[in-house]
């Protein structure tokens, strides 16, 4: 079966929407080239994705997850697709919200925008190196610093689940997320929004794209402005601290000198200034939800800015892809460290990045696939990849007299000031081949070479009385090599029911702590493998979307973020642990006006073997920040107003199962949200109010141990309360 022909077929499950119920008529199935077949990158695909959950014979979903485009249907692992319909109509403006419609995959942050950890079937990371990667348009975000960005302007993510090594390379030992932007096209669009809300939310978007040369050249622009107060109160001053503020803003080019070629300029910036972290004593947070006491308020500010270039030739036999990027970022932040209403510690991060990612490809055209026989053939993908990057970070606490005898004796009074410089330069060569026997079974092998090397310069000084009495400088350097191999195979029962099962090698980097507890700068690199099996298949005239997967983990050398009173975060390794579990998704139609969605997510993630940073033997406990369970399911239901406007109600119900803030389970969380929206959408003009959290349930997000003499004390941030507003879109 060809890609051509596989078009009309089915689509896989995503979370649902109408697009006819909203009063805009389906979409034609779009001709290969618009549909992007004959492009290999995946933010250059043009893929006309649906509306999620239309479930319709002639609304494929199309993704670009082994970086040539395909049905969703079609790829033999387990992901999710959220559409640019799924986004509007969920409202969702973040990872965070839309995390909690992909099982498995829960995102912990902090105050900070900057500190946003995703973790996949247990695999995930906190300070460093990701351990799921963020893609944007192709290019790798090497940090989680630069993640965290508003979902304006986009036209799909991509939810991989499972180590991606070998197409995507370092770090995505747990999985990958890969947003697509909106490209420019020949529609001239303006487009204007506004939201306001409690606690004094603003928002004020606008966008702007069109063709420059009619059929060749094509622009697009997008800027957000947003704002509001603080979701929590400091009992000390009486002010809310943990505001919000930020300009946001994308330019895009596209140039299609002719009908094999397209060049592909984006540039992006965001400026913040939010406050600072809001971080209190656990059982307090219990008690009195989004309230701390601090004599400090800190703030927390980031500056970043990114661009790229994407050239894709798309060849009789062979495309070509090379993407160009550079990205830079800087953040600075401050925070009572002591975390109470006693001036004891206070904190200082200064922490800025600048780096290079080239990466090339070379891959068999769509409907070019090489024959190896009279009824086989093969796709192929070949490609290689650099990057090299420059970091600086500086991390100073200032403990002071007020803490002497309460946190610490009077000889520790001064300034404690950790700096540092780190280099590091990658590598990689890989391919993938998928091989079709007759037009039911594939087999699919991929191999990947990593190599990375990384060197630091790390320098601590200790003043106290306007003297330093400590200087020391560290000298560190590193090579990380690995080769990442993966298979596949999947059959097709019938044109609509497809499994699959795979093996598949996962690699993350070692690296270097700026500060640690002695003995702990450097760190080892982590390995995993997983095996998954899955089902994916549509059933009711393609009314009924399931898909199923089932996973085992085994890995090694996890790296794992602890935290240390005296230096602050830091990663280290333990020995080894397991995860198992499986993610179910539904999506059913019943009638034309109703969109019924759930899914349900299982891990059993644990320690084989580590002892904690408390001397206790863990083994056999679970991992932290790993729900046992994450659940979801909604409705949404449509209807026409008049001949010109219709409405919609949404309702979703989220649900994060037990999971614990450390590796000793000590403490654990688990919460609901439920969320609401109503709208009336004309061609032109749209409506909408909504509410979020709607029954303003109290829950701690994120937590970890301060203390390095009692394991049993917990400080952390409260999850965002009940919000609500009203958004007003008009297009011309």
């Amino acid at each position: 079966m060809t890609d051509r022909q596989a078009l009309p077929l089915i689509l896989a499950l995503t979370v649902p929407h109408s697009a006819t119920a909203h009063g805009q008529d389906p979409p034609p199935p779009p001709p290969p080239d618009a549909a992007g077949e004959h492009l290999a990158e995946p933010d250059e695909a043009s893929v006309s994705a649906p509306p999620a959950g239309r479930i319709t014979r002639h609304e494929p979903v199309l993704v670009t997850a082994r970086k040539w485009v395909e049905l969703s249907r079609d790829v033999p692992q387990s992901l999710t697709v959220m559409p640019e319909g799924l986004l509007r109509d969920a409202g969702l403006r973040s990872m965070r919200e839309a995390s909690f419609l992909v099982p498995n995959l829960f995102i912990n942050e902090f105050s900070s925008r900057r500190l946003s950890f995703p973790t996949i079937r247990g695999i995930g990371s906190g300070v460093g190196d990701p351990a799921v990667t963020t893609y944007i348009d192709g290019v790798p975000q090497l940090t989680i610093n630069s993640t965290n960005l508003p979902l304006i302007d986009v036209e799909r993510i991509e939810f991989l689940r499972g180590p991606q090594g070998t197409l995507y390379g370092r770090n995505s030992i747990g999985g990958l997320i890969h947003i697509i932007t909106q490209r420019p096209d020949n529609t001239l669009r303006v487009r204007g929004g506004a939201t306001l809300g409690n606690y004094d939310l603003q928002e004020y978007e606008f966008s702007a794209g069109g063709p420059l040369v009619a059929d060749e050249l094509f622009f697009s622009l997008t800027g957000l402005h947003s704002s509001r107060d603080g979701y929590t109160r400091n009992a000390f001053t009486g002010n809310d601290v943990d505001d919000r503020d930020s300009l946001f803003g994308r330019g895009q080019i596209l140039w299609t000198p002719s009908e094999q070629s397209e060049f592909r300029l984006s540039v992006y910036g965001e400026k913040s200034r939010d406050g600072g972290f809001v971080l209190s004593e656990l059982n307090g947070l219990r008690r009195h939800p989004n309230r701390i006491n601090q004599n400090f308020e800190g703030l927390a500010h980031r500056d970043l800015a990114g661009s790229s270039l994407t050239w894709n030739y798309h060849g009789e036999s062979i495309d070509f892809v090379s993407i160009t990027s550079f990205q830079d970022w800087s953040i600075f932040e401050t925070a009572d460290f002591d975390f109470t209403f006693i001036d004891a510690v206070r904190r200082r991060t200064r922490e800025s990045q600048q780096y290079f990612t080239q990466e090339v490809r070379v891959s068999s055209a769509a409907d070019a696939n090489l024959a190896v026989g009279e009824d086989a053939s093969l796709k192929w993908i070949l490609g290689a990849s650099l990057f090299a990057s420059d970091s600086d970070r500086l991390a100073r606490n200032n403990f002071r007299p007020g803490g002497i005898g309460i946190f610490f004796p009077p000889e520790q009074v001064g300034i404690d000031t950790q700096f540092g410089d780190f280099e590091d330069l990658g590598l990689a060569a890989f391919g993938q081949g998928t091989l079709t026997l007759g037009e039911r079974l594939d087999f699919t092998a991929g191999l990947r070479f990593d190599f990375e090397r990384k060197e630091a310069t790390v320098n601590r000084t200790f003043e106290t009385g306007g003297f330093t009495v400590l200087s020391t400088t560290t000298n560190l350097d590193r090579d990380f090599d690995e080769v990442v191999p993966r298979f596949s195979a999947a059959y097709r029962f019938a044109d609509n029911v497809m499994v699959y099962g795979l093996a598949a090698m996962g690699f993350k980097a070692g690296g270097f702590n700026l500060s640690a507890p002695t003995g702990r700068l450097a760190f080892d690199q982590e390995t995993s493998w997983t095996y998954e099996a899955g089902i994916k298949s549509t059933f009711l005239d393609e009314r009924l979307a399931v898909n199923a997967s089932i996973f085992h983990i085994d890995w090694d050398d996890l790296q794992l973020s602890l935290f240390d009173a005296m230096t602050g975060g830091y990663i280290a390794n333990a020995a080894s642990a397991t995860s198992r579990g499986f993610e179910v998704e539904v999506g059913l139609k019943p009638a034309e006006e109703w969109d019924l969605f759930a899914g349900l997510g299982f891990t059993d993630a644990e320690f084989d073997r580590f002892i904690d940073p408390f001397g206790a033997d863990v083994s056999g406990r679970k991992l932290a920040f790993v729900p046992e369970r994450t659940w979801n399911f909604g409705a949404q239901y449509s209807g026409r107003l008049c001949e010109s406007a219709t409405w919609f109600v949404r309702g979703e119900y989220t649900g994060v199962g037990t999971y614990y803030y450390d590796a000793g389970n000590r403490a654990a969380e688990q919460f609901e949200l439920a969320n609401f929206r109503v709208g009336v959408r004309s061609r032109n003009v749209s409506v909408e109010g909504w509410v979020r959290n709607a029954f303003d349930q109290d829950y701690v997000l994120v937590a970890f141990q301060p203390s390095p003499f009692d394991p049993t004390a917990f400080v952390g941030e409260s999850g965002a309360p009940q919000t609500f507003g009203i958004t007003v879109n008009i297009t011309f």
